[in-house]
């Protein structure tokens, strides 16, 4: 192992203490431009769209609901082409009741401002999301070493290699989501080999496509088991965060886990003898 998870850890505690509001004030930003948060927002949106009553109602068994209820439920469980049918008169009509003079196609209307909406989501990660992403590694590298980082350290991605950053996170991404069509695995491997990326862009964001992969892949070589076990190690703190709906995952162990990630990325850059002698 290239790394020790406990000198991580305590190193990320005391930097915590240091700038404890602040840290929580950066993760929460960065929870939210990140891909998981997006992913979880979009993945309950279609969960509604497959099953309609999954967020209204829980069925307990048959004798809950009335008989067009089952009805409806087994329509959309065994009938999709009668489904979608039924979505689309529901779309057609929900849009006629906004704009009743729209002589077009209603679901045409639909798809369309679905692309539109689609469309925009994608420029607003690729151009502005990704590069606070960075951002925020930025400020986490700053914050092992000054008293008080500035915030301004979010934005300098948009002034300082802004193109470089924007197109190397987008490749980033999809090569991803390219081994992620494959199978999920080697999507999780290629997650893994890729982490380093936003850390080395912030440090250097001048670096090349091959640059930028050709390091974050030295660095993640024989390193990417055990970063997946450094990630399970935070599962309890994850449960725990759970059932105080999320409180604690905001006050504590969000920022904690990001300045582990920190850390780790600092130790692997550095080694870990000159890592933990330097500690």
């Amino acid at each position: 192992m290239n790394f020790n998870r406990i000198s991580l850890k305590t190193k990320a505690k005391q930097i915590l203490r240091k700038n404890w509001g602040w840290a929580i004030l950066v993760t929460l930003i960065l929870t939210l431009v990140t891909p998981t948060a997006a992913t979880s927002y979009v993945s309950n949106e279609v969960r509604d769209l497959v099953n309609p009553y999954g967020n209204s109602q829980v069925v307990q068994n048959d004798q809950d609901m009335d008989i067009d209820d089952q009805n409806r439920i087994d329509i959309y469980r065994y009938r999709p082409d009668i489904a979608l049918k039924r979505y689309k008169e529901e779309v057609d009509a929900a849009v006629r009741s906004i704009m009743p003079g729209y002589p077009g196609s209603s679901w045409a209307l639909f798809v369309m401002a679905l692309m539109v909406s689609l469309f925009l989501a994608f420029a607003l990660k690729v151009f502005v999301l990704n590069p606070i992403h960075v951002g925020c590694m930025k400020w986490y590298l700053r914050n092992r070493t000054e008293n008080k980082p500035k915030m301004r350290a979010l934005v300098e991605t948009f002034t300082e290699g802004y193109i470089r950053i924007v197109a190397i996170m987008f490749l980033r991404d999809l090569y991803t989501f390219l081994w992620a069509l494959l199978l999920i695995v080697p999507g999780i491997i290629k997650s893994y080999e890729y982490r380093m990326i936003p850390y080395l862009l912030a440090e250097n964001p001048e670096l090349t496509v091959s640059e930028a992969f050709g390091m974050t892949k030295k660095i993640m070589d024989g390193n990417k088991m055990d970063t997946f076990i450094l990630d399970l190690s935070f599962f309890p703190w994850i449960l725990l965060a759970a059932m105080t709906c999320g409180i604690l995952s905001v006050v504590y162990v969000a920022p904690y886990m990001a300045l582990t990630n920190t850390e780790l990325y600092v130790c692997l850059c550095q080694g870990k003898d000159r890592y933990e002698t330097s500690s």
